[in-house]
């Protein structure tokens, strides 16, 4: 049984799979292996505890550059407190004089009082459908959408008029 993925995880991942990608036989199955992907991608990173405080947000950004640096995609993470990074890649277009479209998210989260959960916070577990920890919906699920449709772009080649930007950024919950 395939977890339920947040809505809009699969919105973003289908509505730019279905832009890069022609029509084949291949396609339904090369759509299942990306939601895969996607979903394990999403577990993992929400093993990663980002509480704010104190944020820890570095590691995040280690495993976004992780996942482009496997598509061959260049990013750069910048902090102004050590454990505070922000991370950013850019998809290049044809056309500089235009605006660029930033897909953006925040890495840190609020904290998580275990007693309160019905699988530990930090776990990334899967179980009875769902994907269980701190920042699925808010805002971890919606990073690994865009990290995910941002490495679909590039491998697909597309064939951009503006840049785009992905970035990954520090304390937003406290600051």
């Amino acid at each position: 049984m395939r977890p339920l993925v947040i809505p809009a995880l699969v919105t973003v991942m289908l509505s730019l799979l279905l832009v890069a990608r022609p029509a084949t036989s291949q396609a339904p199955r090369a759509l299942d292996e990306a939601c895969d992907e996607s979903v394990r991608a999403l577990s993992d990173y929400l093993r990663i505890d980002t509480s704010n405080p104190p944020g820890n947000e570095t590691a995040a950004c280690l495993f976004f550059k992780q996942r482009l640096d496997g598509a061959g995609i260049a990013c750069h993470i910048e902090g102004s407190v050590a454990g505070r990074g922000n991370l950013w890649a850019v998809l290049k277009g044809s056309d500089p004089s235009l605006g660029a479209l930033v897909l953006l998210s925040h890495s840190d989260v609020v904290p998580a009082d275990a007693r309160f959960w019905s699988h530990p916070p930090f776990g990334g577990e899967i179980a009875d459908g769902q994907i269980y920890g701190r920042g699925a919906v808010d805002m971890k699920g919606i990073g690994i959408a865009q990290l995910e449709a941002f490495i679909a772009l590039a491998r697909a080649k597309v064939p951009l008029k503006r840049d785009v930007v992905l970035m990954l950024v520090a304390d937003e919950e406290m600051g």
